[in-house]
């Protein structure tokens, strides 16, 4: 069960994102979308595209303070621009921690780092994500609870539970960080923790991705239609938790199914035009980005 329930919670989700798909894009004619993309502001966009670069630069700095935990002294341009090519193509390829992955063992070989270096910037470069997913969906549900719970068909008291012991898990972790000497230990695990000043670096690098990101849709979609920012947050965050749990490359089709079950108020058609134009300005230019960067790259390496 430990190795097919992963498998299963993937066919389960897909299968529910296709039927809400199927559903709703039955109804609506793909003009009506690609004239809700037309129509975005272009306002909108540039913000958006600045919340975007804002979510990258957060990445590539992780990326340079990580290494130099590891490796004290390391100029700071190799691994920013590794930040900029290995999470963009990471995430849009999928198995994030496998392709991104490859590309950081090949980018950093030449540095000499050895293949457990490599891992341990594997295993510490998807932190910060978690992190700043885990701590936002907790406050949004805590915070906002009477405005998120409908959504989610949660109770207010359930809602405010799950997102008390979210933010419980959070500050056990922090505890453990501040508190333990050597690795952390389990039956079955064991792990070593990084240090306090890594901790708050990828709590606060984190929030500044997740919130980026989520403002690259939120200033896409209709003004007014879906509350507040931080209930917003906390739906855009459940979508993204949806798309990692189904395996699926950029969570494609299950991000828009979720997002179409909580933003019941914004019109089908408007929704789709904002993702997809989220996908764009997210999604596409930084992963054509770093696929430029990292074919130069290879170029460059190879003239030398």
């Amino acid at each position: 069960m430990k190795r097919l329930l992963p498998s299963i919670v993937s066919v389960i989700i897909i299968t529910i994102a296709a039927v809400v798909l199927y559903r709703t894009l039955s109804a609506i004619e793909p003009a009506q979308v690609a004239a809700s993309f037309r129509a975005l502001p272009a306002s909108a966009l540039v913000l958006a595209g600045l919340f975007a670069a804002g979510a990258l630069a957060s990445l590539a700095t992780y990326e340079v303070v990580m290494l130099r935990e590891l490796r004290p002294g390391l100029p700071w341009r190799r691994p920013a621009l590794v930040g900029l090519i290995a999470y963009p193509i990471g995430h849009a390829v999928g198995f994030g921690a496998l392709s991104g992955g490859a590309i950081r063992y090949r980018l950093y070989q030449p540095l000499g780092l050895g293949p457990l270096e490599v891992g341990k910037v594997i295993v510490l470069s998807a932190l910060p994500y978690a992190a700043g997913l885990g701590v936002l969906c907790a406050v949004a549900l805590v915070a906002e609870a009477d405005a998120v719970s409908p959504r989610l068909n949660l109770s207010v008291a359930g809602a405010v539970a799950i997102g008390a012991a979210l933010l419980a898990t959070h500050a056990a972790y922090v505890v453990a960080v501040l508190r333990l000497r050597g690795p952390l230990k389990l039956r079955w695990f064991e792990a070593e923790l990084p240090g306090p000043r890594l901790t708050a670096f990828q709590y606060a690098l984190g929030l500044a991705e997740v919130l980026s990101a989520a403002a690259v849709l939120y200033v896409l979609l209709p003004e007014g239609s879906t509350g507040g920012f931080l209930a917003f947050v906390g739906l855009y965050v459940v979508a993204i938790l949806a798309g990692v749990l189904s395996s699926v490359p950029a969570g494609l089709g299950v991000f828009e199914s979720v997002l179409l079950l909580t933003l019941r108020d914004v019109p089908a058609e408007a929704l789709l035009g904002a993702v997809l134009a989220y996908r764009l300005l997210y999604e596409l230019l930084p992963f054509l980005l770093g696929l430029a960067l990292f074919l130069g790259w290879e170029l460059l390496a190879r003239r030398r």
